[in-house]
Formats: C-alpha cells, sequence, structure tokens
C-alpha cells in the first residue's frame, strides 16, 4: 500500500481492483435509490463499467492511473427523465496505486480549488461515479445491455456537436465491465465485433 502522491499511477489495474470498485460502485447503488433520492431506479441497475484511463491502463499497462471512472447504467424508465448531470466522488481507499497529485495553482476557479483541497485529503486515488440510462428493460440480457451500450458509445464517437455528448469522450478510450460480475473484466468497448 502506498500513500505517495503522484500525477499517475503505473501500478497494474487487477480483478481485486475491480472487485473494489464493484463495491464502491454498488455503495453509490444503494445512496442514489435510497427513499429520499430516486428508489424508482432501484431494480433498474443492468451494468457497471470502468471507462476512460483507468479502463485503458487495465488493458495495456501503459498510460497509468490518474483516478478511477466507474459509470453506472439504469434500464431508462419511460415518461421519466434520468438525472444526467449526476456524480458523485469517493476515495478508493489505501492501495498500491498511492494518492493523486492535486495542483491548487492550476485550479480554474474557486470551485474547483475547493474539489481539489477536499480530494487532496483523499487516502487514495479518486473514484468518480457517473450514472446514465439506456434504451433496454430491466431484465436484459447482458448480450443487449453490451450492445445497448456499444450503440451508446458508436453514437457518441461520431457526434460532430460543438458541445459533444459524454458518450464522445467516454469512446475516445477503452470501457471495461465491472457488472455483472460474470462480465467483469470484458472489454466492451472498444468493440471487437
Amino acid at each position: 500500500m502506498s500513500s505517495k502522491k503522484t500525477k499517475r499511477s503505473y501500478a497494474e489495474v487487477t480483478a481485486e481492483h475491480l472487485d473494489r470498485l464493484s463495491a464502491i460502485a454498488g455503495e453509490d447503488h444503494e445512496f442514489f435509490t435510497r427513499p429520499d433520492g430516486r428508489p424508482e431506479f432501484a431494480g433498474r441497475r443492468v451494468a457497471v463499467v470502468l471507462a476512460q484511463g483507468g479502463a485503458s491502463h487495465f488493458l495495456d499497462g501503459q498510460g497509468g492511473v490518474k483516478d478511477f471512472d466507474v459509470w453506472t447504467f439504469y434500464a431508462a424508465l419511460p415518461g421519466v427523465a434520468f438525472p444526467a448531470k449526476r456524480n458523485r466522488h469517493v476515495d478508493f481507499g489505501p492501495s498500491e496505486f498511492g494518492r493523486q497529485r492535486y495542483d491548487f495553482a492550476a485550479a480554474k476557479n474557486q470551485a474547483e480549488l475547493g474539489r481539489f483541497r477536499r480530494w487532496d485529503q483523499f487516502r487514495g486515488r479518486r473514484v468518480d461515479l457517473l450514472m446514465r440510462d439506456l434504451p433496454v428493460q430491466p431484465d436484459a440480457t447482458p448480450r443487449q445491455v453490451v450492445q445497448a451500450l456499444r450503440d451508446w458509445l458508436k453514437a457518441g464517437a461520431a457526434s460532430a456537436a460543438r458541445r459533444p455528448p459524454s458518450s464522445y469522450y467516454l469512446a475516445q478510450k477503452a470501457v471495461v465491465m465491472i457488472d455483472p460480475k460474470r462480465r467483469r473484466g470484458e472489454v466492451v468497448w472498444p468493440a471487437t465485433r
């Protein structure tokens, strides 16, 4: 375990780390669907993935880990808008990844500086928890969920919008399945078929 602060960690991302990220995402799901939160999504979680740099590093061990981007996907609820801007930042905890070094002088504004100071207190790497819904049923098969996720990423990758959607940015790097557990470690993106 390391508490050393670095911009990136080049420690290997293992199956055990995916297990830890699954537990963190599970806690976040419980928080999100609590009675005074969004309980209508409690039985609609269909996938959890590791995205961006963490996923790419899991696959090739080359780019390092600055933080972990974990996305939870829910089956869309007809007629209910999903809280697309919802995201949280939590502590991975002590590990061989150490802690992220923040450049306070590079903060763009006071709000960002406040976030940097808060995250600097973490004992491990930051985990960014984000969510979206997918056009699938809650009982969709894993294959259907993966296809819906790939379609979402493909549409994002093709976006020419001035302000691209989040799927555009996710499609720039790898996406690896965390949950369901039996698919943990499977490459979702780039699609191999």
